[in-house]
């Protein structure tokens, strides 16, 4: 049989327990307040991304309007080039300037 642990065999094994438990709760803070602020970077991350798809959606919207006044232009020019070689070849003219 084993000898019954005396009192500050006792006091000495519940203070190392308790040391140990503090520094197994500092070490949970420790990690929470980590991911606490990990946490509020990748808010503010996803905050950021948000703002750039929105900002990528406008240009794409601005683009579209772009190519499509720049597809009117280019028939109005091409029309209108059509339009100048009508009235050289009815004035008779070669084409050369």
């Amino acid at each position: 049989m084993s000898s019954p642990i005396g009192p500050e065999a006792l006091q000495h094994l519940a203070a190392e327990v308790s040391r140990l438990f503090s520094a197994y709760h500092e070490q949970v803070d420790r990690l929470l307040a980590e991911r606490t602020h990990k946490n509020e970077q990748l808010r503010a991350e996803l905050g950021r991304l948000e703002a750039l798809q929105k900002e990528i959606a406008r240009i794409n919207q601005d683009n579209e309007r772009l190519r499509a006044e720049r597809d009117e232009l280019l028939a109005a020019f091409s029309r209108m080039a059509d339009l100048v070689e009508q009235v050289r070849r009815s004035r008779g003219g070669s084409g050369a300037g």
